[in-house]
């Protein structure tokens, strides 16, 4: 279960996410040092409630409930953290891939909308995500009157849009205040989507890394990362593999695409190797691969959202549509 979240530049996206998981997605050392995020970032979060208490206040991420007695597990889900800055589109629009829905977030200290929660909408709307859950977050730095102004700019903003109905949520994720009513949003609008374990097995791929020195040919590759999420089937030790469309080659004048063969070696889920893992856990983890035949080892890292796999990778001549 992949949700997205999505916003303009500097809204708190990956707050919330800390927020929400703990984790502090922003892990390079370009992000750090410019204090936003370049890269997709990852992170898990499991809702608990503690039965004993009211609307929202059973929502809650911690394993404790206040009175000492253990929370209930409702769900796992994994964020997706968009950049949201302008040049970073194309980044954003691959992580929209393999979201099953979304956060708008949305800072009441600025007026509404800026560029990228525009742009960020019209992206969710085109890829067809209608599960979608506001956030009207910084409302700690705002007074009372400018919060209700911020909200109406919401309101007027997401009319005749995918998130017309979409809930609003005023949180503050630096302060975590309404964590537990956005939570309870989440889980009120974003459904887990039912997934088919009987179906062929298929993963998309949201972004890659290449660990490889410039020039290196197809046949010399040593290594790679692929990140992604497994939406269809299972996967097991020792599986075939098709990684699709593969290597683009030029043969009589015409560009064809040839698919990579692998078996999978390992699979990883969570951090730790599982033989079978489902498409319902979420979190990215590498894995690797390596040329079948020849003796030229290739490494490749591959992730499917769910697991990571380890696999022996070979080609085959066949034209493959991307």
């Amino acid at each position: 279960m992949n949700i997205g979240l999505v916003g303009h530049v500097d809204h708190g996206k990956t707050t919330l996410v800390q927020a929400l998981s703990g984790e502090w997605t922003d892990q390079h050392s370009e992000e750090m040092k410019r204090g936003i995020s370049i890269r997709l970032g990852y992170a898990d979060a499991t809702f608990r409630e503690c039965p004993g208490l009211d609307e929202p206040e059973r929502y809650t991420v911690d394993e404790t409930c206040p009175d000492g007695s253990e929370s209930e597990l409702l769900r796992t889900v994994s964020f997706v953290d968009a950049p949201g800055h302008e040049t970073l589109m194309a980044t954003m629009l691959s992580g929209a891939a393999i979201m099953d829905g979304a956060v708008l977030v949305v800072s009441a200290s600025e007026p509404v909308p800026q560029a990228q929660t525009e742009e960020h909408l019209m992206a969710l709307d085109i890829i067809g995500i209608d599960n979608i859950v506001i956030a009207q977050n910084k409302i700690d730095l705002v007074d009372r009157e400018q919060a209700e102004d911020s909200y109406q700019q919401i309101q007027e903003f997401v009319e005749g849009t995918v998130a017309e109905d979409a809930p609003v949520v005023p949180i503050s994720a630096q302060q975590e205040v309404n964590i537990d009513l956005l939570i309870q949003a989440i889980e009120e609008e974003i459904p887990t989507p039912e997934r088919d374990p009987d179906a062929d097995p298929r993963m998309h791929v949201a972004r890659s890394f290449d660990i490889n020195r410039p020039g290196t040919t197809w046949d010399s590759l040593v290594g790679g990362v692929l990140g992604g999420s497994l939406v269809e089937g299972e996967l097991t030790e020792g599986d075939d593999l098709e990684l699709r469309p593969g290597r683009e080659v030029e043969e009589g004048g015409q560009t064809e695409w040839e698919p990579i063969q692998t078996d999978i070696r390992s699979l990883q889920a969570g951090g730790a190797r599982r033989a079978t893992p489902s498409p319902d856990r979420s979190p990215e983890r590498p894995a690797a691969c390596r040329r079948r035949g020849g003796s030229s080892p290739w490494r490749w890292t591959c992730s499917n959202g769910s697991s990571a796999l380890t696999t022996r990778t070979s080609t085959r001549s066949r034209p493959a549509s991307p």
